[in-house]
């Protein structure tokens, strides 16, 4: 990735009153967007399908789900639970792959449409771009359910369920307060994809968490955001927007990373430019390599993202659906939960695919 796309961002809060009203614009801003983040119990997390009970014959019902792509073990262990939970219900499943490419995606939903599913689960590339392809969906009688990733609300879907990637935030926030004390933060980003709503709210939520906790803790706000790298979610992504950071800010002592992926390819280099004792990396999902990693001291936090409980959710919400229960909540949230070295043996799968 070229410096030209890294660009330095200093957020230095060192006045108390700009803090408070920086904090209340955030505050006001998302008032009501999204839950209070749950602690990190395992319980949190549940397999089970007996939540919903269903009334009805769903076994002619075909479930048709619409993955970006399957380039990644979080999107491949997804359209398997979706899979799964799909068939624990008696209905039918059948799948395409977007293949990272929008009009593939598009295509590809008129494919499932075409096979005469009777409702389509569209995890979408792009949240403005899969709207007319959404609403032609409904018109033609095809209810439609987002899951893991947000659509523009002008889209006429049933529902969308994903992590709660703001708690999420705050959580890996407010760790970062409290391992670093007082020591000065010098931080660098390295986000998703420019305009990508998921990545903006876990930036988000990561400074809401950690103004709150450092205001609360310390009494004012103090943290320097340096510069921002693009990965694009995958690890070689993190890898080469690590490598530019570095070259431009030798001295930082804090990576957030916006996924795992990304988190775990930007290690890479701080590893080989013999930086790994002054940085600390954070991610997001909970990937079993960061969980790894974690377990070795080697990666200080990240947060999770179930595809088992994103799976679980929306298909629950399907089931309510056909059943006849339309006040179906808009949005739905899955745990937000912080994995530290302290509980990381609750959530480490050895055998997981993700």
């Amino acid at each position: 990735m070229n410096k030209q796309h890294i660009k330095k961002v200093v957020v230095t809060f060192r006045s108390r009153c700009f803090v408070l009203s920086y904090i209340g614009f955030i505050l006001f801003s998302l008032m009501g967007c999204n839950p209070k983040p749950q602690t990190e119990k395992p319980g949190n997390i549940r397999s089970d399908t007996t939540a919903v009970k269903n009334k009805i014959d769903l076994t002619k019902i075909k479930i048709g789900y619409c993955t970006p792509s399957l380039n990644a073990p979080f999107y491949v262990v997804l359209s398997q639970f979706i899979k799964e939970y799909t068939e624990g219900f008696g209905m039918k499943f059948v799948s395409a792959d977007g293949q990272d490419d929008i009009i593939k995606q598009i295509t590809s939903m008129e494919d499932l449409i075409a096979a005469g599913v009777n409702v389509l689960i569209l995890n979408p590339l792009d949240h403005k771009a899969l709207v007319p392809a959404v609403n032609a969906a409904v018109k033609s009688g095809i209810p439609v359910f987002i899951v893991d990733s947000f659509i523009d609300p002008t889209a006429n879907y049933i529902t969308s369920v994903q992590a709660n990637n703001m708690g999420n935030g705050e959580l890996i926030g407010g760790w970062i307060v409290s391992k670093f004390g007082k020591t000065r933060i010098k931080a660098a980003l390295i986000s998703g994809s420019q305009g990508n709503p998921v990545g903006k709210e876990k930036r988000l939520g990561f400074i809401r968490g950690f103004s709150e906790m450092q205001l609360m803790t310390q009494g004012n706000v103090d943290l320097t955001i340096v510069s921002q790298g693009w990965g694009n979610w995958t690890n070689n992504g993190g890898l080469k927007a690590m490598e530019d950071i570095l070259v431009a800010n030798p001295d930082i002592n804090l990576l957030v990373a916006e996924n795992d992926a990304m988190g775990m390819g930007a290690l890479k280099t701080i590893n080989e430019s013999g930086k790994a004792e002054k940085i600390t990396v954070v991610g997001f999902d909970g990937q079993k390599e960061a969980y790894e990693l974690i377990k070795e001291g080697k990666f200080g936090a990240t947060a999770l993202n179930s595809p088992r409980e994103l799976a679980r959710l929306v298909v629950e919400a399907v089931v309510k659906y056909l059943n006849g229960q339309k006040q179906i909540d808009k949005l739905i949230y899955t745990p937000a939960v912080l994995i530290t070295k302290d509980n990381v043996d609750n959530y480490y799968d050895p055998k997981a695919i993700f």
